[in-house]
């Protein structure tokens, strides 16, 4: 029984481990990029670029993927910190809001990178 407790809890670890949630801020009718994603080997080529699937759609908006190229985010620390001076393939997740809509929207989508990672991502959107 407690092995079973155990073994529940350090699943729920591992998938809480794998969301991530933002606020966004945008101008009614205006395209934000919500998140880059990509997975690069340690010389910056690409591994190949995410499958993104949008999970929860906007209420009051539209929600694309784009294939494209951008500057990763690695932090100092991480080997591949050197690929955050150029451009790597990836694909974004951007969102437009409905023309003259004003109020709080929310995305959702999960990414399966090339790597084999997997990570939930949901966005409040706060369309002024």
């Amino acid at each position: 029984m407690l092995r079973s407790i155990t073994m529940a809890i350090a699943l729920m670890s591992a998938t809480a481990a794998q969301a991530q949630s933002s606020t966004k801020y945008v101008a009614s009718g205006q395209l934000v990029t919500l998140g880059f994603f990509y997975s690069t080997n340690p010389d910056c080529s690409s591994i190949g670029r995410p499958t993104i699937r949008i999970t929860r759609s906007p209420d009051h908006g539209r929600v694309t993927v784009v294939q494209t190229t951008g500057f990763p985010t690695f932090p100092s620390s991480n080997i591949r910190s050197v690929c955050n001076r150029r451009r790597v393939a990836g694909a974004t997740l951007n969102y437009v809001s409905q023309r003259g809509f004003g109020g709080t929207d929310y995305v959702q989508a999960e990414i399966i990178f090339a790597s084999g990672n997997y990570r939930q991502v949901s966005y409040i959107i706060n369309v002024r």
